[in-house]
């Protein structure tokens, strides 16, 4: 058993310092590629380089047996702003789930020399590897939807306060991208938007685009409202005001949401850390008074 771990770590340095290797040629012949990987959390970039050595065919192949997924993966990504191939995921989760069974089999076996325990352990590790890259993913991409939400009331009202006060819609949008932070998710879908309808595409067009990348449903109504408005010679701003305060609302009822969820996310915490703290200090006085009154041998 110690040879087959021995044996297994020389295996990990070599394969290590290919991979390494091949990594270093790769960034060198492509230039760096800084932007290769926007937004990619640093804890799956490196992955992520390494990741074309080892996909092609084979991600192509799994993204056509689980077409639904891929599917979904791709609007994650989307709302993640993430600029990675969707059919490198499936691959990302096969590779870590390997990293992760010979890493744990291997460092347990090193550490404790019990066998039982290496493989639970590399079974843990495989488990952590497959589903860390898509919840990870995942949950980036719900935390931006979310900031995305926030932000469009006051949006909303700051481009119709634009427009109010004489500028045009286009105007107004590049007013507010130049007012906000550039780590605003909003403006910086907003910035993207500005840039498509400079290379010709219509509001209309470039609105629904934006939509289709942030997947929030409260500016797919601005967006159809819109729509309306210009189709009908409605006014903008009108319609504008009106969609801010359904937004407001909205973002209220995601609060709301939020706030009903904290009772049952506060039982696990409150089970684990705050009872048996409880239960220590209202016991352990009782235990020493009972102790002191010579009823310590009958409870024994």
């Amino acid at each position: 058993m110690e040879h087959v771990g021995i044996y297994g770590l020389v295996f990990g340095i070599v394969c290590g310092s290919y991979l390494f290797l091949q990594l270093f040629l790769d960034m060198k012949r492509r230039g760096g590629e800084a932007g290769h990987y926007r937004n990619l959390p640093s804890s799956l970039r490196l992955f992520g380089r390494l990741l074309p050595l080892f996909s092609g065919n084979v991600g192509r192949q799994m993204a056509r047996i689980q077409p639904r997924r891929l599917a979904k993966i791709r609007r994650q990504l989307l709302a993640a702003d993430m600029n990675l191939d969707p059919e490198m995921l499936p691959m990302l989760e096969i590779f870590l789930c390997m990293a992760g069974l010979v890493a744990g089999g291997l460092g347990t076996l090193l550490l404790f020399r019990h066998g039982g325990f290496a493989v639970f352990m590399a079974l843990v590790g495989a488990l952590v590897g497959a589903v860390y890259p898509s919840m990870t993913i995942a949950g980036l991409a719900e935390r931006r939807v979310h900031r995305i939400i926030r932000n469009l009331p006051f949006a909303i009202d700051l481009i119709g306060s634009a427009m109010r006060s004489g500028l045009d819609f286009s105007a107004a949008v590049r007013y507010y991208v130049s007012a906000e932070d550039a780590t605003n998710p909003l403006a910086v879908e907003f910035g993207v938007m500005l840039h498509q309808m400079e290379l010709g595409k219509n509001r209309i067009e470039a609105l629904q685009d934006m939509a289709d990348r942030i997947q929030v449903e409260e500016f797919n109504s601005f967006c159809a409202a819109v729509a309306h408005g210009t189709e009908v010679g409605a006014s903008i701003v009108d319609t504008m005001k009106i969609q801010g305060e359904e937004m407001r609302r909205a973002r209220f009822n995601l609060a709301e949401r939020k706030a009903a969820r904290a009772p049952s996310i506060m039982i696990l915490p409150i089970v684990l850390f705050i009872m048996p703290a409880v239960f220590v200090v209202i016991g352990t006085p009782v235990y020493l008074k009972l102790v002191s009154s010579g009823m310590g041998d009958i409870m024994q």
